[in-house]
């Protein structure tokens, strides 16, 4: 007896994240004190992120025409767009603070759903997609660096060595901009098994979030930033680093560039692996599903279609019905998360969660709201 108690205890992973999930729920009920439900920024981070994702191209676009990819022009290339171009220093600085908001939009995007177990069982494909757009962003944004060629671009952690040719710039821009490409295949690959993504914000989000990269663009120039050109016999001591992309520089002060290396690599597929390190760890307590995989009752559904529509998944399909009735819906079991989102949907009763009825949801919310629970109400 004492064997099985200890293993339905709860380890210390799944109280941390039960923690964390209770936080991020409690920070909800305080943003929607301060804003409609409709605008709470923190149910837009995807959109956010495709927001300043737009930005970057456009801003990108607008530099490429004017950046000369060769040793002895690329950092005077750049000078001339900040000094000589009409609104040139806006637009560097525009890309470069769209940057920063897109890696920042993505990590609330991530820590958000990995809080809220919105990344387990079906939900795995957006969750590794994801990882792929972080992995992909944060190391455009690292070649985009080097594309200034100042002394920062003089790294033995991206060069490899000492061998810089006349080619060098030429395979980094093309670095910069097939993986930035590459970025909305995997955007494609994120949405592709959602119904109604949130892939824009609200107007209002859309005003401030561009308003204040130009803001910061005029406030904080890129012309502050005096760094050198770069220079092969340069040992640059210090300069100035963003903390979203030129983190390993900072490393490079304490561990080996192979350590640097292994620990990015290392935190990555430690990211890749987050859906499988499951919260509850026990059999006796998860079983294999939270609340098992929304069933069909066939005598109870007209074919109406509105779970069909609703469910954010594409997990439900209509299917020719004989009889009186036209469609019967389907559930594609390796897609449904089990959110009850078409049980709502329903009207005639027609779908159920097998391991989660309304009995046991109405028994959980009631536990909830008693004084002292302390309990957080799981879907």
């Amino acid at each position: 007896m004492s064997t099985v108690v200890e293993r339905q205890t709860p380890g210390r992973y799944a109280r941390l994240m039960t923690t964390l999930l209770r936080e991020t729920l409690r920070l909800d009920v305080w943003v929607n004190r301060l804003y409609p439900t409709d605008f709470n920024p923190l149910y837009y981070t995807g959109g956010l992120s495709n927001l300043f994702l737009f930005t970057l191209v456009l801003s990108g676009i607008f530099l490429f025409f004017y950046y000369d990819a060769s040793l002895g022009e690329a950092f005077a290339s750049v000078q001339y767009i900040t000094d000589r171009v009409p609104y040139g220093g806006i637009v560097r600085g525009v890309h470069r603070y769209a940057a920063d908001g897109f890696i920042v939009a993505i990590l609330l995007h991530l820590l958000r759903n990995w809080f809220t177990d919105r990344h387990l069982f079906a939900r795995d494909n957006p969750w590794i997609s994801g990882m792929f757009l972080l992995l992909f962003g944060g190391f455009i944004g690292f070649t985009g660096y080097q594309l200034v060629w100042d002394e920062r671009a003089l790294t033995r952690l991206f060069i490899g060595g000492l061998g810089i040719s006349d080619g060098t710039l030429v395979r980094i821009l093309f670095l910069h901009i097939g993986p930035a490409t590459a970025l909305y295949a995997f955007l494609w690959w994120h949405y592709v098994r959602l119904r109604h993504p949130k892939i824009w914000p609200p107007g209002v989000w859309v005003l401030f979030c561009v308003g204040l990269v130009f803001l910061l663009a005029g406030v904080v120039p890129m012309t502050r930033e005096t760094i050198p050109a770069a220079a092969p016999a340069a040992h640059p001591t210090s300069f100035p680093m963003d903390v979203f992309f030129l983190i390993p520089f900072w490393l490079l002060n304490f561990l080996p560039a192979g350590v640097v290396v292994l620990l990015l690599v290392a935190l990555f597929v430690g990211g890749l692996a987050i859906p499988y390190a499951s919260r509850r760890e026990t059999p006796v307590e998860m079983g294999v599903r939270h609340s098992g995989v929304a069933q069909v009752i066939d005598g109870n559904c007209t074919g109406c279609e509105l779970c069909y529509y609703d469910c954010p998944y594409n997990a439900i399909v209509m299917v020719p019905s004989p009889g009186h009735r036209s469609l019967l819906a389907v559930v594609i079991e390796s897609r449904c998360v089990e959110c009850g989102i078409c049980i709502g949907a329903c009207p005639f009763e027609a779908l159920e969660l097998p391991k989660f009825l309304e009995r046991d949801v109405l028994r959980q919310v009631a536990e909830a709201l008693r004084p002292g629970s302390g309990q957080a109400v799981r879907a």
